[in-house]
């Protein structure tokens, strides 16, 4: 097992802005830059490469373009929270980051573009990152909630916060019309990110959000599993449409969500009564067996 305290990668030695290093699940560190616009030159051309790397790994498509055109716009003074995650070799499996932002008054996270090469997502590995990032940010405020705001074309992103939080904290809810607060704070985002115009205040649709992506967004088209929220994004998001999420979370809520994350990860530890882990079974037929990785929710998994 790496040292706790040393990057093993080589193209993480020697930053100008050594990032902060801790556990993030068993067999999994994370590197998190608090103010990646302390790296130097040199230094965020490494990390360029390596986010540029990690997309094309964990969406099967060519971002170069994207990421080339974010680093030259200022993508590293810009960002609050940069993140990679490293696998058990020391090598980066993952990423994420997000801006701390205020939007119609009230204290924001707009989250970056993260996600997670396919070999390693069966660890819960995506959830492991939200929740740290939720942890350091809304415990540190905790007599008032955060907003999370994220873009997304992927149904398993919208479907995991919704069942992580709750359906009433998460929109937009497609049986009920936008809260007030939440279509100003919405409309606040889009125009940040320069999506105002191309925004639907009713549905939170963004037309034309990844008009930057010179090819295709994802190299499989993205699905969750639900048949009719698949159906609902393959036929009103484009290929390159996006639907702008807001979710609310609480200090009292994010305690609720780690705790039973806590109390999931325990139970998948221990396998039923009667049934194996791993191996032939008794008919001679090899089986696998769930690893619960995600349980709890708030596993957005790969998102640009």
């Amino acid at each position: 097992m790496p040292s706790p305290t040393r990057l093993q990668y080589p193209d993480l030695h020697r930053l100008s802005a050594p990032p902060v290093i801790g556990d993030l699940c068993p067999g999994y560190r994370l590197a998190r830059w608090d103010s990646p616009a302390d790296l130097a030159p040199d230094c965020r051309d490494r990390l360029h490469h390596i986010l540029r790397d990690l997309a094309a790994r964990a969406f099967a498509a060519d971002h170069s373009g994207y990421w080339r055109n974010r680093v030259s716009n200022g993508f590293f003074d810009q960002i609050s929270t940069l993140a990679l995650v490293l696998g058990p070799d020391g090598a980066p499996v993952g990423w994420g980051g997000y801006h701390r932002r205020r939007f119609a008054s009230r204290r924001a996270l707009y989250l970056d573009a993260a996600g997670v090469v396919p070999a390693h997502r069966r660890f819960g590995l995506s959830a492991a990152l939200m929740a740290h990032f939720l942890t350091r940010e809304v415990l540190a405020h905790p007599l008032s909630a955060t907003y999370v705001v994220l873009r997304t074309r992927h149904p398993a992103v919208y479907s995991a916060w919704r069942d992580g939080l709750g359906r009433h904290r998460v929109h937009p809810h497609r049986e009920r019309p936008l809260p007030v607060r939440v279509r100003r704070l919405a409309g606040d985002a889009a125009a940040w990110l320069g999506d105002g115009p191309r925004l639907d205040p009713d549905t939170l649709l963004v037309r034309d959000a990844y008009r930057m992506f010179d090819g295709d967004i994802y190299g499989v088209r993205p699905q969750s599993g639900d048949e009719h929220l698949d159906a609902y994004f393959a036929r009103e998001i484009g290929p390159k449409d996006a639907l702008l999420v807001v979710a609310r979370v609480s200090a009292p809520a994010l305690v609720r969500i780690l705790a039973g994350r806590a109390l999931a990860r325990r139970s998948a530890a221990r396998p039923p009564a009667g049934v194996r882990h791993r191996g032939t079974t008794r008919d001679g037929v090899r089986r696998s067996v769930p690893t619960g990785a995600g349980a709890g929710g708030l596993n957005p998994g790969a998102r640009p």
